[in-house]
């Protein structure tokens, strides 16, 4: 029974000797393309480890605005969000009002007037609301659209309108 036991040990150190030897007779093959092998100079390569970020960026436009007798101050946000742009980019918003900052209705109207971030107020079209640079994640502004609702220009009964367009340029 002892010589049993000692045969079986040698057959499984015997087969054990002979997967590690096929094994380390092998070669190993690396993701970069190269092969080590045991007459190799060097025991390492390197490997390059690369992602391409693409330019992207999400603008949050407000959906609509609309006064009231009440209400003659609203304020929105505008959101510059996940900002990743080339370095020395910017993602720059301009806006630019359909009637020069009056509700039109017929030809009757009734004048209104932005601030941004409680401060600037436009006076023109095409004026830059916000820049996001590259580098910032991020970038916001509080819209304050304002009117006193004079009626000296109101002639008919309607929905006085104006159409404010936001231009979102990456330079």
């Amino acid at each position: 029974m002892y010589w049993k036991g000692r045969i079986k040990v040698k057959k499984m150190l015997s087969a054990g000797l002979l997967v590690f030897f096929t094994v380390s007779s092998m070669t190993l093959s690396l993701a970069a393309g190269e092969t080590i092998t045991q007459d190799s100079q060097g025991k390492n390569s390197d490997i390059t480890v690369n992602y391409n970020a693409g330019v992207s960026y999400t603008v949050t436009i407000p959906a609509s605005v609309t006064f009231s007798e009440t209400e003659k101050e609203v304020e929105r946000s505008l959101l510059v969000s996940d900002v990743v742009l080339n370095e020395g980019s910017s993602v720059n918003i301009n806006l630019t009002s359909l009637n020069n900052f009056k509700m039109v209705y017929g030809k009757g109207y009734i004048e209104y007037y932005l601030k941004v971030n409680h401060n600037d107020v436009l006076t023109e079209s095409q004026d830059t609301i916000l820049t996001v640079a590259a580098g910032e994640n991020s970038g916001w502004v509080v819209l304050s659209f304002i009117t006193d609702l004079q009626k000296d220009h109101v002639l008919y009964a309607g929905n006085y309108t104006d159409t404010l367009t936001f231009t979102v340029e990456v330079d």
